[in-house]
């Protein structure tokens, strides 16, 4: 097995602002894994909040690169469990690790992974849009320029069910909230009772 990387920085359209910060670029970690020709792919965000850096996850790469190059490759899910042993404390490296497995064993069997997991794509969850922290004119002009069947909007700010109130005037589509742990257990429930 060959492992390869590069960090990447992945620049935002609009600036991305939770309730723990604000950024404008992703910078991400994309891992290559070549196994007798076959070529698989994954990635791993950098989330600041977590003190994981790209930059971590290439050095425990270069620690434990022998170890990541001798493993006999068969399956993903051996694959998975000696990443787990291998990295314990980064498990975004293991993630990003774990997909280019998978993307393997789907090039090596010649089947698209919805097939080897047994999925019906045609009842796949739809997935949702996410919406970062702004001034309410901005977030509902955001979903005005992205019609989505669900939203995920970020909360935790003051205000914040104000502008919730504010977005659904603007779509019937679902709305979630995430709050990134800005909440306690009481101001959720309370706020889960204005949501209702």
């Amino acid at each position: 097995m060959k492992v390869r990387y590069q960090i990447k920085e992945f620049p935002f359209q609009h600036p991305f602002r939770i309730s723990k910060g604000i950024k404008s670029v992703q910078r991400t970690l994309i891992v290559e894994l070549e196994h007798f020709g076959y070529k698989g792919y994954g990635e791993a965000p950098e989330i600041a909040y977590y003190h994981i850096t790209a930059e971590q996850m290439a050095e425990d790469i270069e620690r434990k690169r022998p170890f990541l190059e001798k493993f006999t490759f068969t399956d993903p899910e051996r694959y998975w469990h000696y990443l787990h042993h291998l990295f314990p404390q980064n498990s975004f490296l293991v993630c990003a690790l774990d997909m280019a497995g998978w993307d393997i064993y789907g090039k090596m069997k010649r089947m698209p992974l919805y097939d080897i997991w047994k999925l019906d794509t045609a009842h796949s969850p739809l997935t949702d849009f996410t919406i970062g922290i702004d001034e309410a004119e901005v977030m509902i002009a955001k979903i005005q320029e992205k019609p989505w069947p669900i939203y995920k909007v970020k909360v935790g700010f003051d205000g914040d069910m104000e502008t919730l109130a504010a977005l659904r005037k603007q779509t019937y589509a679902k709305i979630r909230v995430d709050a990134n742990a800005a909440w306690t257990l009481e101001t959720a429930l309370q706020k889960m009772d204005i949501m209702h």
